[in-house]
């Protein structure tokens, strides 16, 4: 016996455009954009999976985007890294 996978959803033209629109919208499609090819493309994957499994409107498409991203992206908030967190507590220990 073996089972078939369950069925792909197809995205028509309508779902493109809401899924380019929540990725325009969060700064992640277009040359203008900030963020890197990776994350250009990590985020359409995640958007097109969301909206397959039903996530529909532009509201729930950004907030699981934002849910997403949140614990990736404190640091870039605030504008530091974990690296430079580091060498500053390296250095308050006395390093030169």
């Amino acid at each position: 016996m073996s089972s078939k996978p369950a069925a792909i959803v197809q995205i028509d033209d309508v779902g493109f455009k809401l899924i380019r629109d929540v990725l325009r919208t969060a700064g992640l499609r277009g040359v203008e954009a900030d963020a890197s090819s990776d994350m250009k493309r990590d985020a359409l994957t995640f958007l097109t999976s969301e909206f397959r499994d039903g996530v529909r409107t532009k509201a729930s498409l950004l907030e699981a985007l934002t849910r997403r991203s949140r614990p990736s992206t404190v640091g870039a908030r605030f504008g530091r890294s974990s690296k430079e967190d580091a060498i500053d507590r390296w250095r308050d220990e006395g390093g030169r």
